[in-house]
């Protein structure tokens, strides 16, 4: 009942979706495929804490400003139509941990929601650049966090295994999908909770109520916030060690830190591996990858440990179409503007680069 519920869901966020090419892409879009993408040259931008390292980013939903979290605690802002720093909403601390995940409130562009590694959600007022709010789970590592579609809530996970779901109007904690718990005996089954810690959550798009999971259980599991416990299918394979799920229509896009098919797209309806991408790694330090995303329906972004870089594939060549390296430094995460022009990635040393997809 679970899965054909999902299928359908799917089918109709499916039917929703237009593809579209630019004006000046007509002649191919008759053709029924837009042009070959280009990256320009990356563009990096100097921040005062690098040296701290950036764990998350997200562009806010105009595509005007990049949310980046640090190392240390520290979130600030930069204008990303400009590449000019911007305001610090959190200086951070030495011994603060990393904000781990950052996301701008969807009913409430002006707000913008930063997680720890240290179990704290910060609320940010954008136009006074103060804390409007503060949140805590208790011995929790929050590692990920995501806005639904609507912005009516917003969940967290991380370290407890347990994924938390919020309301974004009252920031009340509403419902908690508990992680099965192995002392007390607890079933394990592919539709329970993760058996380790997890990293990534990713909203659906376009469907209001669904939302997928992955951790170290090398698995990614799929849920409806309506259904109050139980997964309603689960991907099995990737090992995911940091924001490396993205998920577009019926396609979902997973990034794992392992060294040989490391970037994979896979069949959200039928639960099931579609296609290895051929991210190009090197034979001796291998794939690696920490984050991944989608740019546009056939463009994805991923970058990692194994070549200190972030790429650019086309899905249906598997040509790479450009690409962002960092000098030795691994790439903790990648992120694209809402329309997939601008794209950006972050990683160890701070080494934030900017760069346009035409």
């Amino acid at each position: 009942m679970a899965q054909r519920r999902l299928a359908e869901a799917l089918q109709l966020s499916r039917d929703l979706v237009i593809v579209e090419c630019s004006p000046d892409q007509a002649e191919w879009a008759e053709e029924g495929s837009c042009p070959p993408p280009s990256l320009t040259a990356p563009h990096r931008v100097p921040l005062s804490r690098d040296s701290h390292g950036v764990y998350s980013l997200c562009f806010a939903p105009d595509g005007g400003q990049l949310a980046t979290g640090f190392g240390n605690g520290a979130v600030q802002l930069v204008d990303a139509l400009t590449g000019l720093p911007g305001p610090s909403l959190c200086p951070g601390h030495h011994v603060r941990h990393a904000i781990t995940a950052v996301s701008f409130h969807r009913l409430k562009p002006g707000l913008l929601m930063a997680a720890g590694a240290d179990g704290t959600i910060s609320i940010y007022d954008l136009p006074s650049q103060y804390p409007v709010a503060s949140l805590t789970e208790k011995e929790n590592e929050i590692n990920a966090l995501d806005v639904c579609r609507d912005g009516s809530t917003f969940a967290t996970a991380g370290k407890d295994r347990h994924i938390r779901l919020y309301d974004s109007q009252t920031n009340q904690l509403f419902h908690v999908m508990e992680a099965p718990d192995f002392m007390a005996g607890d079933e394990f089954t592919p539709r329970s909770g993760h058996s380790r810690r997890i990293f990534a959550l990713c909203f659906h798009p376009t469907e209001l109520h669904l939302f997928l999971t992955g951790g170290w259980d090398n698995s990614v599991k799929v849920w409806d916030k309506r259904v109050s416990k139980g997964a309603q299918s689960m991907l099995n394979g990737p090992h995911i060690c940091g924001p490396g799920i993205d998920v577009q229509r019926d396609q979902v896009l997973t990034g794992s830190w392992v060294p040989h098919n490391a970037l994979q797209l896979w069949d959200l309806r039928m639960a099931r591996l579609w296609q290895n991408l051929p991210f190009p790694g090197s034979p001796t330090q291998g794939e690696f990858l920490y984050s991944a995303r989608f740019c546009s329906a056939n463009v994805v972004m991923a970058g990692g440990s194994g070549t200190c870089g972030a790429s650019l594939l086309h899905v249906g060549t598997g040509q790479v179409v450009g690409g962002i390296y960092l000098p030795n430094k691994p790439v903790h995460v990648v992120a694209s503007a809402p329309g997939g022009q601008l794209v950006a990635a972050a990683g160890a040393g701070g080494n934030l680069h900017f760069a346009e997809l035409s």
